[in-house]
């Protein structure tokens, strides 16, 4: 077994020159979550992302604030009320709580879709610039440079800060709406 992986490592070898020779090797690495995060359609993105961050909060916190005052009410009066007036505000309380809860879930998931797509969109975007980039200039490869692909590459092979240039001047397509706003694309 050792003698054939040998034989086939000398053979590929002795091959890979006559490769080089034949065709120029051009390589280059792009780190997409720069791109996403320092390109113009990213920094909407993350805005249009707070803006609606900051108004599912908002809308947490009204419902956590009744509540914290339905359960602070439940504990003061607790001792003096009925047996059914407490049942009724525990059940009160007990149902607002489980709201409260399921509506936090559902904003947490709703916020994770939103970004994954608004992410999605942006990153298939680049993708594209990066396509149009490796074919224009002759690339053999441009790999993904996060530090799990490529773990060292010269900065003279960082397609980075030239994708963001492109990206930004060819524009975005992707639309940054944020609850009832109508904000159109990036352009």
């Amino acid at each position: 077994m050792r003698k054939i992986f040998g034989y086939v490592l000398a053979g590929l070898l002795l091959y890979c020159p006559v490769l080089a020779q034949a065709e120029e090797i051009k390589l280059g690495y792009v780190d997409l979550q720069k791109a996403l995060n320092e390109s113009e359609a990213g920094k909407k993105a993350k805005d249009a992302f707070k803006v609606e961050l900051d108004r599912m909060e908002g809308r947490l916190e009204s419902r956590k604030k009744e509540v914290q005052r339905l359960g602070e009410e439940l504990e003061k009066k607790a001792t003096v009320l009925r047996e059914e007036e407490r049942d009724s505000l525990e059940r009160d309380y007990r149902q607002k709580l489980r709201d409260f809860e399921r509506l936090y879930k559902d904003s947490q998931q709703e916020l994770k879709i939103k970004d994954r797509d608004l992410t999605g969109r942006i990153i298939e975007e680049l993708r594209l610039i990066i396509l149009d980039m490796g074919e224009q200039g002759n690339y053999t490869a441009i790999l993904e440079g996060n530090n799990t692909v490529v773990l060292y590459g010269s900065k003279s092979i960082d397609l980075t800060d030239a994708v963001i240039r492109a990206y930004n001047q060819k524009g975005s397509k992707v639309s940054f709406r944020s609850g009832g706003d109508k904000t159109a694309s990036a352009n």
